[in-house]
C-alpha cells in the first residue's frame, strides 16, 4: 500500500524510480554513452543515435540541479517523465494527463519553465506545494510578465503563456507527484493559460516575409559567392586542410641534414621570388612574448611551422637549428616582408558591380579563411532554403553525396536532394527526397567542396542560419571583405529558414511579379515543386504546395478586393472581360448598400471579401492582365490549344486583347507601354527586317497600342463622369 506524504495529495515516492528512460522511450544509444535514468539529477541524452541534426547539445541535457528544493527536483522529474511516457501504467489512468508524448528535444525547454515556477515559490518562502495559493500565482504572473534583464519591459505574451501553463500543468499529475497542490486547487481556476496571459493566436500566418529590398541583395550576393568565389575558395580551403594535417603530423624536433638543406633551398627560392614570409597566428605571437621574445625580433611574427609545412616537412626545428637559420630567415623578412599565409596571388574575378576585375581575396589568416568558408556555406544554405522551401530541420540533414542528377530522357535533366523529413515524424525523421532546380544543386555542390565534406557528412552543421549566424553573414557582406568584392549591402530584417520558406510560397502564389519570378524563373520553381508533389503525394513538397495554394487564395482575394476598391473610386478596368467584372462589382455594391435606414455606411473589409470570394477563385494572374476564368468555352487559350475541357486557363498562351474573360487594369499600363516601345525600337526601327516580319511586328505593336489606349480611355471616361 502506497504511503502518502503528510500534507500532500500524492505518493511519497515516484512511480518512475529506477527507470531507464532510454529503454522506456525506445531510444538507440551509442555504445559506451551515458544512459539517462529517472533518479539522476541530470538526464543526459547526448548518446542518442537517431537525434535529428537540428538538436543542439543543450537540447540533449535536462539539468534539474538548479531547482533549489530537493523534493521538487523529484516533482519535476516525475512530471517530465509522465509527459515523456503518457502510456506508462501510472500515467495512462490519469484522466486529464497529456496524451501526446513530449519530444526529447522539448524536455530542456519545458524544464526551464518548471524551474522558474518552483524556484519562485522557494523565494516566496514556500516549502511544500500544499502551501500554494492563488496569491502566489498572481504575483508570479506579474513577475514573468516583465523582463528580468530590462525591468519594466513587457515579455512576449507567448512566453508569459508558457510560464502560466507550467504552473497549471502539474495539476493533472497530482496523484503521482511526491508533493502536490492542495486537493481541488487549480492555479487561476478554470481559466486557460492563453486567456490568463492575454495571448491570442493570430488568425493568419504570422511568419514574417523577407522584404524585397532585403531579399534582392541577399540572394544576389549569395549567387555571386557561390558561382564566382566558391570554386577559388574550395581550392584554398583544400590547401589549408592539408596544411593543418601536416602540422598535426609534425612530431619531434631536429631535422636531419638532408631535410635541413631542403628547407634552406626552399626559403632561398621563396626569397628570390619575392614571396613574403608567412605570418604567425596571434596566439603564437603572444606565447613568444610570454617566453621573452623582443618586440624588435624580426621573427616574432613569422610562422615557423608554416615555413616547414610549405617546404613539405613534417618535423619541427630544434632551438639550435632555429638559431642556425635565423640569419637566413631575417634576411628573408627584411627583403620580402611578412604576409598572411592564405589566398596569396589570388586570381582575378569580375567585381560584382561589373566594374573591372579584382583578386577574389586579399591574403588572409586562417581565421579569416574559416570565416569566408562559413559565409559561402551559409550562402548555399540561403539559396537552398529560398529556392526549395525546405525547413531548417530538413536543411541541416543534408549530407555530402545527397545530390542526385537524373536524365530520364535525352532532353530532360532532373535534380534531387535527399534529406530527412523531421516535422510530425518520430525521432530522427524519415528519408525524403526534394526535387529542386539546378541553382540549388550547384550551390550544394560548392558547399561540399568548400567544407571538404566526406560522403555522408552533414553540410550545414555550424554554418546554418541561427539568430547569431544571420547577423554574422550579413555583417561580413556589409563589411570590408564583402564591400571589396562589390557586394550589395543587406539591410536588417527577418532572415531565417521559416521566413525564406514563407517568402517562397508567397512569391509563387503572387507570380508572375516579384524578385524571384524575374531572377530565377519562378514558373520553373513552381513546376519543380509540383513535380515533387506528384512523385510523393504525402511528402514534404505536398505540404509546401498546400501552403502555396493558401497563399494564392489570399493573394487572389486581395487583388480582387483591390480591383473592387478601384471601381468604387471610379477607376474602371478595360478589356473584353470588363463588362462582366463590373456586373459582379455592381452586385456587391447593391448588397453592401442594402442596409436598413440608420445603419453605418461603412464598407467592412470582411464583408467585401465574403462577397468577392467566389469571384477571386476564378482569378488567374497573367504577365500584363487578369484572367477571370469562369467559363472554359469562352477561354481563347483553350480554344487555340484544342483543350476546351481544361479546368484552368493556359496563361502562357493568353491573348488578352481578344479573350472575353481578360481585363486590364491601370497598373498593367506600364508593361503594355513598354512593350509598345520595345517593339517599335527593336523591330519597326530596324531597316534590315523582312517585310513579313515587319508586318507581324506592326500587328503586335498595334494590338499593344490599342490596349494602352483602352486603359487610358477607361480612365478618361471615369474622370468625365
Amino acid at each position: 500500500m502506497t504511503t502518502l506524504a503528510v500534507g500532500t495529495s500524492g505518493p511519497a515516492t515516484s512511480p518512475f524510480i529506477g527507470l531507464d528512460l532510454a529503454e522506456a522511450l525506445g531510444l538507440r544509444m551509442a555504445s559506451g554513452s551515458a544512459r539517462p535514468r529517472f533518479d539522476q539529477d541530470v538526464w543526459d541524452f547526448s548518446g542518442m543515435i537517431d537525434a535529428p541534426a537540428y538538436m543542439t547539445p543543450g537540447d540533449k541535457i535536462a539539468d534539474f540541479r538548479p531547482i533549489t528544493n530537493p523534493l521538487w527536483r523529484t516533482v519535476a522529474r516525475t512530471y517530465l517523465a509522465a509527459r515523456l511516457l503518457p502510456r506508462h501504467p501510472s500515467v495512462a489512468t490519469l484522466p486529464h494527463a497529456y496524451r501526446t508524448p513530449l519530444s526529447v528535444k522539448s524536455i530542456s525547454t519545458a524544464l526551464g519553465y518548471v524551474i522558474r515556477w518552483l524556484n519562485y515559490l522557494t523565494d516566496q518562502g514556500v516549502t511544500s506545494l500544499t502551501q500554494v495559493h492563488q496569491h502566489h500565482c498572481d504575483t508570479f504572473l506579474s513577475e514573468v510578465s516583465t523582463s528580468r534583464l530590462s525591468p519594466g519591459t513587457p515579455v512576449h505574451l507567448l512566453t508569459v503563456t508558457a510560464n502560466v501553463a507550467a504552473a497549471q500543468a502539474l495539476v493533472p499529475y497530482s496523484a503521482i507527484l511526491p508533493d502536490a497542490y492542495p486537493k481541488g486547487f487549480q492555479p487561476w481556476g478554470q481559466q486557460s493559460a492563453t486567456s490568463i496571459a492575454g495571448y491570442r493566436k493570430p488568425d493568419a500566418n504570422s511568419t514574417p516575409v523577407v522584404p524585397d529590398e532585403m531579399l534582392r541583395p541577399l540572394l544576389a550576393n549569395c549567387l555571386y559567392l557561390i558561382d564566382t568565389i566558391g570554386p577559388h575558395l574550395a581550392t584554398e580551403a583544400t590547401k589549408a586542410r592539408a596544411a593543418k594535417g601536416s602540422i598535426k603530423l609534425a612530431g619531434g624536433y631536429h631535422l636531419n641534414q638532408a631535410q635541413l638543406r631542403h628547407l634552406v633551398a626552399d626559403i632561398e627560392d621563396r626569397r628570390a621570388g619575392g614571396q613574403p614570409a608567412p605570418e604567425a597566428y596571434l596566439t603564437s605571437v603572444n606565447r613568444r612574448r610570454n617566453q621573452g621574445w623582443s618586440e624588435d625580433d624580426l621573427l616574432l611574427h613569422v610562422s615557423l611551422i608554416q615555413v616547414l609545412v610549405n617546404a613539405g616537412l613534417k618535423r619541427n626545428l630544434s632551438p639550435a637549428q632555429r638559431d642556425q637559420l635565423r640569419p637566413l630567415l631575417e634576411d628573408w623578412v627584411r627583403e620580402c616582408g611578412i604576409e598572411k599565409p592564405w589566398c596569396r596571388d589570388s586570381p582575378l574575378v569580375p567585381c560584382m558591380t561589373g566594374e573591372g576585375r579584382i583578386p577574389w581575396s586579399e591574403p588572409v589568416g586562417i581565421f579569416a579563411l574559416k570565416t569566408m568558408i562559413r559565409v559561402v556555406i551559409g550562402a548555399a544554405y540561403v539559396l537552398t532554403s529560398a529556392l526549395s522551401g525546405m525547413r531548417h530541420s530538413e536543411l541541416v540533414e543534408i549530407a555530402a553525396g545527397s545530390r542526385v542528377r537524373e536524365e530520364p530522357t535525352a532532353s530532360l535533366v532532373r535534380y534531387r536532394v535527399n534529406s530527412r523529413l523531421i516535422k510530425h515524424r518520430d525521432l530522427g525523421g524519415v528519408p525524403e527526397s526534394w526535387v529542386v532546380i539546378e541553382d540549388v544543386y550547384r550551390a550544394l555542390g560548392i558547399a561540399e567542396q568548400v567544407a571538404g565534406a566526406k560522403l555522408g557528412q552533414l553540410l550545414f552543421t555550424g554554418a546554418h542560419f541561427t539568430s547569431g549566424d544571420e547577423t554574422d553573414i550579413r555583417r561580413w557582406m556589409n563589411g570590408p571583405a564583402g564591400q571589396r568584392l562589390g557586394l550589395e549591402p543587406v539591410p536588417d530584417g527577418p532572415l531565417h529558414a521559416t521566413a525564406l520558406r514563407r517568402t517562397l510560397s508567397r512569391a509563387i502564389a503572387q507570380r508572375p511579379h516579384g524578385l524571384l519570378a524575374g531572377k530565377w524563373h519562378l514558373k520553373h520553381v513552381s513546376v519543380t515543386t509540383t513535380e515533387g508533389y506528384a512523385a510523393r503525394p504525402g511528402g514534404h513538397q505536398a505540404r509546401f504546395l498546400t501552403e502555396v495554394r493558401a497563399e494564392e487564395e489570399t493573394e487572389h482575394l486581395r487583388l480582387t478586393a483591390a480591383a473592387y476598391e478601384d471601381y468604387r473610386r471610379g477607376v474602371r478596368p478595360s478589356g473584353n472581360g470588363a463588362r462582366e467584372l463590373l456586373a459582379v462589382f455592381q452586385h456587391a455594391d447593391a448588397a453592401l448598400d442594402g442596409h436598413r435606414p440608420g445603419d453605418a455606411r461603412v464598407i467592412d473589409d470582411r464583408r467585401v471579401e465574403a462577397l468577392l470570394k467566389a469571384r477571386a477563385k476564378t482569378l488567374h494572374i497573367g504577365v500584363a492582365n487578369y484572367c477571370w476564368f469562369t467559363d472554359p468555352a469562352k477561354a481563347l487559350c483553350l480554344s487555340m490549344a484544342g483543350t476546351p475541357d481544361a479546368r484552368e486557363p493556359l496563361i502562357g498562351m493568353c491573348d488578352s486583347a481578344r479573350c472575353g474573360q481578360a481585363t486590364h487594369h491601370p497598373h498593367h499600363r506600364a508593361m503594355w507601354a513598354d512593350h509598345v516601345e520595345q517593339t517599335r525600337a527593336v523591330f519597326l526601327g530596324n531597316p534590315r527586317i523582312s517585310p513579313i516580319e515587319r508586318a507581324r511586328a506592326q500587328e503586335i505593336h498595334d494590338r499593344a497600342m490599342r490596349i494602352v489606349q483602352a486603359i487610358d480611355s477607361a480612365q478618361e471616361t471615369t474622370s468625365d463622369q
